[in-house]
């Protein structure tokens, strides 16, 4: 794991904050919010030497910046890089961009990105898949080898002014996936839509309703989403198919110091739908699973696969005191959370409707405006197993 050293390294600044900056608050003092910086440079940078239960011992480094500037809020541009290495045999690198108001009103995000995994997990279809899986994650029997270059962009535009909650936006992603099942695996047995590799272009398009008081780190209000996705061979894709994302993301203020978070995510997919699209969500802010830092924590990731895929997530997040890094305030809090998912996939067994697959756990936040760190720990009551992770922004 990092440690704490580290941890406060990523939330050094290279400029000072205003002096409206909200000092250290008291245990009887309201919840503190993030301070609205017109001016200047957030700059992140970790050198990651870690240890995250679905990808091991990790060697490499994040690097990203937030600029502000009077008018563009949560910021003006935000750039981040990684390059990143694991023990298991998986790289991750990728070069991403998000700039509000870039474009007139418009909002545009752009991520090139690559991945190589000598073991990425497939464990079959269906929400009661592998059943005879021992939790040896190493095991050739439920991995495969996969390579898979791509990039995206969005743009997001709120069409009827800043200050109304309904957004839009249209994007495309492109991907060439390349798969080496071994020998005497799952997907190897199986060989379901998909084995062959090969290109998926998809265009994407949604619209968001959202009345968060804050983007990066919300107290109050609520984001509900309905995004769609086709992909074909006039979007450059070998496989044609086509989802629908539905997602609510719902914020309270309890008390001073306590938020109560929720997230529900529903994602279904329709066609000749290739197997590593299995585990994938649409959406603004994408997911895998159902198993993982970003569905079900506690579980394995990827666990679980299908053409449907349902999650919610419960947090109780609590903002502990302030303090001040390099002259700017930082919110330091706890979290206690439980997640639930499953999976339907036709032509497989996916068991009763109550058979949901949980994850229960705790965790740390840092947050300094934008930027937040978050640490879980957590634990599948199913297996007993448990896991560990480290990784940027909240959970949603």
């Amino acid at each position: 794991m990092l440690t704490t050293a580290l941890l406060l390294t990523t939330l050094a600044t290279a400029t000072a904050a205003p002096p409206s900056a909200l000092p250290a608050t008291t245990a009887s003092a309201p919840v503190a919010e993030p301070p609205k910086k017109e001016k200047g440079i957030d700059a992140i940078a970790i050198p990651l030497v870690s240890y995250n239960s679905d990808q091991g011992f990790t060697y490499g480094g994040v690097a990203g910046a937030y600029l502000y500037a009077p008018g563009y809020i949560p910021y003006r541009h935000a750039i981040s890089l990684q390059a990143l290495f694991t023990s298991r045999g998986q790289q991750s690198h990728y070069l991403r961009y998000d700039g509000p108001r870039l474009i007139g009103p418009m909002r545009l995000e752009f991520r090139l990105e690559y991945r190589r995994e000598l073991r990425s997990p497939f464990y079959g279809a269906g929400n009661v898949s592998a059943q005879d899986f021992n939790g040896d994650e190493s095991q050739e029997r439920f991995n495969y080898t996969k390579n898979a270059p791509g990039a995206w962009f969005r743009l997001r535009g709120r069409p009827w002014g800043d200050n109304h909650p309904f957004q839009s936006y249209v994007g495309y992603s492109w991907r060439y996936t390349e798969v080496d099942p071994f020998e005497a695996s799952v997907l190897a047995q199986l060989k379901p839509e998909g084995i062959q590799g090969g290109a998926t272009g998809q265009l994407t398009a949604g619209v968001l309703w959202d009345t968060r008081d804050n983007e990066s780190d919300p107290v109050r209000g609520g984001v509900e989403e309905i995004g769609l996705r086709v992909s074909g061979s006039a979007t450059g894709s070998r496989y044609q198919y086509a989802g629908v994302t539905l997602s609510e993301r719902r914020y309270w203020q309890l008390g001073p110091r306590f938020i109560l978070a929720q997230r529900l995510t529903l994602d279904m997919l329709f066609g000749q739908v290739p197997f590593f699209e299995w585990v994938n969500t649409g959406g603004v802010s994408t997911s895998e699973g159902i198993g993982g830092m970003s569905s079900v924590r506690g579980i394995e990731r990827n666990r679980f696969a299908g053409n449907i895929k349902a999650f919610t997530n419960t947090e109780l997040r609590y903002r502990a005191f302030d303090f001040n890094l390099f002259g700017s305030p930082v919110i330091a809090g706890a979290v206690a959370f439980v997640d639930l998912g499953r999976v339907w996939h036709p032509g497989v067994e996916n068991g009763p409707w109550w058979k949901w697959h949980p994850g229960v756990g705790a965790g740390l936040r840092l947050a300094r405006r934008a930027a937040v760190v978050r640490f879980d720990w957590a634990m599948s009551p199913e297996s007993g197993r448990h896991r560990i992770y480290l990784n940027f922004g909240h959970m949603f």
